[in-house]
C-alpha cells in the first residue's frame, strides 16, 4: 500500500505528536520536560521517515555500528531483562487491546 493509503492516519498522527511536544512545555520538572521533548522529536523523525519510505524513497545506507553504544545497550537490556524476570515471577501482565473506530458519527 502506498503512502497515500495512510494520508488520513498521518494527518491525525503528526498533529497529535506536535500537541504532545507543545504540552511538554507545561511540565514543571525540567528533566521530565526535556525527556518528553526528546522522545517526541525522535518519534516525529521516525514517522516522517516511515512516510518517505511508504512513498517510495530509497533506503538509507546502514550506519556504522558504535561499539560503545552496543555495550551500553547490552547493559540496559540486561537491566530491563532483570526487571522483566522479576515481573514475570509475579504473574503474567494482562494484555490490553485497543481498537480505533470511525471518528465520524453514524
Amino acid at each position: 500500500m502506498a503512502a497515500s493509503g495512510f494520508d488520513k492516519d498521518f494527518g491525525y498522527l503528526m498533529p497529535f505528536l506536535e500537541k504532545i511536544a507543545e504540552a511538554a512545555n507545561s511540565i514543571a520538572d525540567p528533566a521530565a520536560r526535556e525527556e518528553l521533548k526528546r522522545l517526541v522529536a525522535g518519534e516525529q523523525s521516525k514517522w516522517h521517515r516511515i512516510q518517505e519510505l511508504l512513498s517510495g524513497a530509497a533506503a538509507k545506507p546502514a550506519q556504522p555500528v558504535n561499539q560503545s553504544a552496543v555495550r551500553n545497550g547490552a547493559v540496559m537490556n540486561a537491566k530491563v531483562a532483570g526487571g522483566a524476570s522479576a515481573q514475570s515471577e509475579a504473574g503474567p501482565t494482562p494484555v490490553r487491546q485497543f481498537t480505533v473506530g470511525s471518528l465520524r458519527p453514524r
